[in-house]
């Protein structure tokens, strides 16, 4: 089951969550991962601090970036946010949402309810 969570949603939603794992693809080749602590903007923006150098050339090959945030409880919801990614003057990472959902199997259902309403 999917439940989509519009960019302004993502910061409270996220507010139940630990660290994120950032995923990015280079031109070619296998993706990159990395466990990050995004800060959330009102509207949605994400920036995150200090990313690896291969981080950062991966973003400058394709600008793709996935973040998921894993459940801190057995069967709870998992959340995923998909957006485009650019790197500030100051080496910091931007992403601008594209799509947001909170997902889990169907095989989850006994997990507590998800934190927005669907």
């Amino acid at each position: 089951m999917s439940i989509p969570v519009p960019p302004q949603d993502l910061a409270r939603v996220a507010a139940g969550y630990g660290s994120a794992t950032l995923i990015t693809l280079p031109a070619s080749g296998f993706a990159k991962v990395l466990t990050v602590d995004p800060d959330i903007a009102p509207e949605g923006t994400i920036t995150i601090a200090n990313p690896s150098k291969s981080t950062t050339a991966n973003l400058a090959a394709n600008s793709h970036a996935t973040l998921v945030w894993q459940p801190r409880e057995r069967h709870g919801w998992t959340l995923i946010v998909d957006g485009h990614a650019s790197l500030t003057e100051e080496g910091k990472i931007v992403v601008v949402p594209k799509s947001g959902m909170l997902h889990r199997p169907a095989a989850h259902a006994d997990g507590p309810k998800p934190p927005i309403e669907p």
